[in-house]
């Protein structure tokens, strides 16, 4: 079946549908480079709803792992998020902001590489459905003013009044989630394809570097962000496993702060 017959019998959409927001990165360019971040065109399905946001909405980069092989490659993350959707609950395309591949302490491969995901003025999937944040004074005049708003491609957008309860909102809308590709969590029944006993695997230093020099860069793109947190601080998941532990995280901002930025 050819590709474009493919995508008709799907309904996944194969190229970008918004230019203003698929080429936020040549309209937004980055002031400072510390890591190069490599494009990637994605599938996406058409038949999904997803909503978009101003990016001074984010303020909080969230760390992942993918629980996958670390050779994974972004397409196939995508693919996975993809083919999680049902009928009645389709998602729109990859879950997360950016892609990290690194190898393992004392493996060769995959290549260090980062990868865009999905758009950035495009509202993530992975902080978790049902956790709500606290919004500052910013956050809440753009979402008084409706400028977080939800549809699919083609069809008016609005705003869905579901996104916010009890004044907090869905931690996704002022997030940004960044997956570093692999399992850093140990084994267990939810998680088969975690390291054994005995056999703990943490981010090598220059995985923990990438992680400074992505953070760093999108701090200084956008100086709202302030916050970096792990995927288990929003709800109860070993994600990112031993890839967000106190040292790691120390390290993370130590190296961020010799680049010029400061994070909670």
């Amino acid at each position: 079946m050819s590709s474009l017959a493919w995508s008709q019998d799907t309904g996944f959409c194969p190229v970008p549908f918004f230019p203003n927001i698929f080429n936020y990165w040549q309209q937004n360019p980055i002031p400072v480079e510390f890591i190069k971040v490599e494009k990637q065109d994605y599938k996406r399905n058409k038949n999904a709803s997803f909503c978009t946001r101003p990016i001074e909405m984010v303020d909080t980069i969230v760390f992942h792992h993918s629980e996958t092989p670390s050779t994974s490659t972004p397409e196939y993350i995508n693919q996975l998020h993809l083919n999680r959707g049902t009928k009645d609950d389709p998602w729109y395309m990859i879950a997360y902001s950016f892609v990290i591949n690194a190898p393992y302490k004392g493996a060769t491969i995959p290549k260090q590489v980062v990868t865009e995901g999905r758009p950035l003025e495009i509202v993530g999937a992975h902080a978790g459905s049902n956790a709500f944040v606290p919004m500052d004074d910013e956050q809440q005049r753009l979402w008084a003013e409706g400028k977080v708003a939800c549809g699919k491609e083609g069809e008016d957008f609005k705003v869905d009044p579901t996104l916010v309860k009890n004044g907090k909102i869905k931690a996704n809308v002022t997030t940004l989630g960044v997956v570093v590709n692999g399992n850093y969590a140990p084994f267990s029944k939810h998680n088969p394809n975690g390291y054994r006993r005995g056999a703990s695997r943490g981010p090598t230093t220059e995985t923990k570097t990438m992680l400074a020099q992505l953070s760093c860069q999108l701090q200084k793109q956008y100086p709202r962000i302030k916050n970096l947190r792990p995927h288990n601080s929003y709800h109860s998941t070993t994600c990112p496993g031993d890839l967000w532990t106190p040292a790691n995280v120390a390290e993370v901002k130590k190296i961020a702060k010799g680049l010029g930025c400061e994070f909670n």
